[in-house]
């Protein structure tokens, strides 16, 4: 192991970074291609605050390439979704963690548009850590998790959880995870999760970003019908064998109304809710 065994459980643990920066959002605006998309998002005040700096392409896992503001609106994007479900479902937003939250696409809305809100972040990638604390709000306290279900939080501490493309790729402990999601929200909090599912992996074509990794897997034709059919609850399509966050799962949304559902009510489901992934909303019982 070379004395990196914290690498087994987590990402980029011994790794140093001189982070070079992009300026503030609205800066990008022009130049970014896919401004249009987000005409309808009433984001001028919200832009106009947010004064603090932009992670480069490389420093986002490559999250919405050169169009760096859409990288920030898209973020600014979900956040309404998220305290729009709060509000639907009687929930007062009160302290809120991304799990998974990467550099802060979300938590920098809640840091600068919600500071009443008490907003943790965390993260598998220390280096993805170190950026949000180094570049974001200071009231934003992000912390590194790894691969083991625990989190470093009190029991009830959590009006709202969300999960991002983070149980896409949880093939192991899936359950435990559940369980320390619910151990840390407040009663009638809830929880945000993406998923990968049967119906996502069947309307998955060449457009999707999941796609050539999916359709080039080394035990595709031992895994999956032509027709992406697969047999039993989950799919889970392994790419490495010695560190975390390396397979991508797909589950049967019969499975997760069956199963998840012994640990939260389940509110909503959302089919491709905002884009590529399929949405389920989950409250810890009052």
């Amino acid at each position: 192991m070379d004395g990196n065994w914290e690498n087994f459980i987590s990402l980029n643990s011994h790794e140093e970074s001189t982070f070079e920066t992009l300026p503030a959002a609205a800066t990008h605006y022009e130049a970014d291609q896919w401004k249009r998309t987000w005409e309808k998002l009433d984001f001028q005040d919200a832009v106009e605050r947010d004064v603090f700096p932009l992670p480069r392409t490389a420093d986002r896992e490559g999250y919405y390439g050169e169009n760096h503001f859409s990288y920030w609106a898209s973020g600014l994007s979900d956040t309404k979704d998220l305290l729009d479900a709060a509000q639907l479902h009687d929930v007062e937003i009160e302290s809120y963690l991304d799990f998974g939250c990467a550099s802060g696409r979300l938590i920098r809305h809640f840091g600068v548009q919600h500071p009443d809100v008490q907003t943790y972040g965390c993260d598998i990638n220390r280096l993805h850590v170190e950026w949000c604390n180094r570049f974001l709000p200071s009231s934003i306290k992000v912390f590194q998790n790894h691969s083991i279900p625990t989190l470093p939080l009190p029991d009830n501490t959590l009006s709202l959880v969300s999960a991002y493309s983070v149980f896409t790729h949880i093939e192991a402990f899936e359950t435990s995870w559940l369980m320390e999601l619910r151990r840390v929200l407040k009663p009638g909090g809830i929880a945000w999760i993406t998923v990968h599912t049967d119906a996502t992996l069947k309307a998955m074509d060449e457009k999707w970003p999941l796609y050539r990794a999916v359709q080039r897997h080394p035990k595709r034709s031992e895994l999956l019908s032509p027709s992406n059919e697969f047999v039993g609850d989950r799919l889970v399509l392994r790419y490495k064998t010695d560190t975390s966050y390396s397979s991508n799962v797909f589950y049967r949304k019969e499975y997760l109304e069956r199963n998840w559902s012994r640990f939260f009510d389940i509110l909503d489901f959302r089919h491709r809710f905002p884009r590529f992934q399929d949405l389920i909303i989950l409250q810890k019982s009052k």
